[in-house]
């Protein structure tokens, strides 16, 4: 096994490699070039902090670390099946965490599908620790009223300093405000009550992801988050996704479940704090 950071391989090779190794992966997950071009750039991905592992010169598997600030993010992390049980991802952080600590960071942050066993084991032995659990949606809005003093319009002048304010959880990397500004995948829309915002969703057309959400406290139990996501549905003929509900707010996760979308996966959020 030899290791290198990535930034040598195309995006092409790192498209393969990618689908490659989450070819039996717990939920669907393939990219197009574009789409990985765009993940990397959205999610501040650095490829010279990033690292993969090579048998004979072809990659057999990966991690990304987008960066910023003093923070890193595990963007993604796969080996292809026919080479797992080599303990690879220990000897990738091996590798790389030098490079990261070199750099300036200092924590690393992830989420892991709770049955994944296996990469689990890997993390916690590398000194990752779990902070708490997300939650997964999918599902298709039941239909209901939506108050009709309610409107939803798109909007593209966002004042997002404000609409974070209220927030009940802080939506993770791939979902934050940082990502989705860079990102063109992503749609925003305001729910006005006399003429008034009081509420918000981003949300990706093309998918039916809903990355954030969030009611002003002031205006909540009047049926806005119901309006927001049933403009979407309207909108987007499937199923829609809510990824990483903070498994600590039962007043979202109840709204959820009252909505028709039911709970698929549970994630862990883990942090490494890396030591000088």
């Amino acid at each position: 096994m030899q290791f290198s950071t990535l930034e040598k391989l195309t995006i092409s090779e790192l498209t393969v490699l990618f689908n490659k190794s989450f070819a039996d992966y717990f939920v669907k997950i393939e990219f197009t070039p574009d789409l990985l071009k765009e993940k990397i750039y959205s999610e501040d991905i650095q490829l010279d902090k990033s690292v993969g592992v090579f048998l004979n010169n072809e990659p057999t598997g990966f991690i990304l670390h987008a960066i910023r600030n003093n923070r890193a993010y595990n963007a993604g992390t796969g080996v292809i099946p026919a080479f797992r049980g080599n303990n690879a991802t220990c000897k990738m952080y091996d590798f790389i965490l030098p490079i990261l600590k070199k750099a300036g960071v200092s924590e690393i942050e992830l989420e892991v599908i709770q049955q994944n066993t296996p990469a689990i084991k890997s993390y916690r032995k590398i000194g990752f620790e779990k902070e708490n659990i997300l939650k997964c949606f999918e599902g298709k809005i039941n239909a209901s009223p939506v108050n009709k003093h309610i409107k939803v319009k798109e909007t593209t002048d966002t004042d997002f300093a404000h609409l974070e304010k209220w927030w009940n959880w802080k939506p993770t990397w791939q979902y934050s405000t940082e990502t989705i500004k860079k990102s063109s995948s992503y749609k925003v829309f305001c729910a006005f009550l006399n003429n008034r915002i009081c509420g918000y969703m981003v949300a990706n057309l093309n998918s039916g992801r809903v990355a954030q959400f969030a009611v002003n406290p002031a205006n909540r139990n009047q049926g806005i988050a119901t309006a927001l996501l049933q403009h979407l549905s309207d909108l987007y003929n499937g199923q829609l996704t809510i990824n990483n509900v903070d498994g600590e707010q039962p007043e979202s996760l109840s709204f959820l479940t009252n909505r028709s979308l039911n709970p698929f996966l549970t994630q862990y959020k883990m942090k490494l704090i890396l030591t000088t």
